[in-house]
């Protein structure tokens, strides 16, 4: 008996720490952002994830643009790195920002703490270098969180932000299959596309592309009103700069 109490125990500590990882919605290791106030008028947040990529993300913000949509892009350092002018471009028109490590490890979930400490500090550092600001806002590769992950973010001075709602395009998908998923979203929830790709998961990055123009015609047909992510959740997108730091 005592024995199966053991195991018994054991499995349900598992099963929470599963939970805390696996779940983007879970508070388990610390607090997440995921959805905006559901009792507001019908609002909802576009989010991209794993760029930016010069074959997906201008005709992305193309489509914003003709739509008057404002989104939030969590960019992953080293494509950032890679594609300057296409940050540069990402926040010129008036999205944000966001922190999405710097290298997106699929390993990186089981390293520690100072392993993400340098791993957000690095992508901060670059993004600052680049539009002058520093992100507020940090998305955990994959939504993929831990114990260390979140007190590194923490350390770090960032909210993390996960996700109600995606369109399962971070794999092989299609166009048809994205609408399908993303037809009927509920007010406050935070939508996650991918503008990117992190091998070797990722096969097509133009089935987001074609299906973005018919979700924005769908979700303003619905009376939907697409927000920016920090209007939606009522919290900065940058970092409050110091006095004696000389950011902008």
């Amino acid at each position: 008996m005592l024995m199966l109490g053991v195991a018994g125990l054991a499995a349900a500590g598992a099963g929470v720490f599963g939970r805390g990882l696996f779940m983007p919605r879970s508070q388990i290791f610390g607090k997440v952002a995921f959805r905006g106030d559901q009792n507001q008028p019908a609002r909802i947040a576009l989010t991209f994830d794993d760029g930016p990529h010069p074959a997906v993300t201008p005709a992305i913000l193309d489509w914003l643009g003709n739509h008057g949509v404002k989104a939030a892009f969590f960019i992953v350092g080293k494509h950032a790195a890679e594609h300057v002018d296409l940050v540069e471009r990402i926040h010129g028109e008036g999205h944000i920002i966001g922190n999405h490590s710097y290298e997106h490890a699929h390993l990186g979930t089981m390293r520690g703490t100072s392993y993400w400490l340098r791993e957000i500090g690095r992508s901060d550092d670059l993004i600052e270098q680049i539009i002058g600001k520093r992100p507020a806002m940090f998305r955990p590769p994959m939504g993929f969180k831990t114990h260390h992950l979140m007190r590194a973010a923490r350390q770090r001075g960032h909210t993390v932000v996960t996700w109600t709602r995606r369109g399962y395009d971070g794999v092989r998908t299609t166009s048809e299959q994205i609408v399908a998923r993303l037809r009927q979203p509920e007010a406050g929830d935070i939508v996650l596309l991918h503008d990117g790709a992190v091998a070797p998961f990722r096969v097509n990055v133009s089935a987001t592309v074609q299906a973005l123009d018919q979700l924005l015609r769908h979700w303003a047909s619905c009376g939907l009103a697409v927000q920016r992510l920090d209007t939606l959740l009522g919290i900065p997108a940058y970092a409050r700069p110091s006095k004696d730091s000389g950011r902008h």
